[in-house]
């Protein structure tokens, strides 16, 4: 174990031979058939964000609001999605097309926090955007 306390960053490292993991108990082993194969868990909330969809090439189609459902360190699920303002010249059918999305946490313990997101899936049932974080979270320590 390295201890790393006051070189900034990361506080302590555990080198992998430190883990013991009990393999003979099978609450503690890894499903591989599941159909949730997500790399870091999640958290379930309802937090209101402040959003903005930007199309090819950064241009900005809108901005709006919607609900962060869940999210982990590499995604987020946003549902309850409403446009409220379009941007100048900006073509309805252009607002389908977005590759990017910027948000902005807007209450509780982290408001202010602002990521940048991709789509990677379309929630047809819940009615929302999974989305991948493009380098996690921006935020003041």
């Amino acid at each position: 174990m390295a201890d790393n306390s006051g070189k900034g960053g990361r506080i302590r490292e555990i080198a992998p031979d430190e883990l013991d993991f009990d393999a003979t108990d099978a609450a503690g082993q890894f499903d591989f058939d599941a159909q949730d194969r997500r790399r870091y868990q999640r958290a379930t909330l309802e937090v209101p964000i402040a959003l903005k969809l930007l199309g090819p090439g950064n241009k900005d189609l809108c901005k709006g609001k919607a609900l962060l459902r869940d999210l982990s360190l590499d995604g987020a699920f946003l549902t309850a999605i409403e446009i409220q303002e379009t941007f100048d010249g900006v073509k309805p059918e252009e607002i389908g097309e977005f590759v990017r999305i910027q948000f902005t946490i807007m209450d509780g313990p982290f408001k202010g926090v602002e990521a940048a997101a991709v789509p990677v899936r379309v929630g047809r049932q819940v009615g929302g955007v999974g989305v991948k974080l493009e380098t996690g979270f921006n935020f003041a320590v």
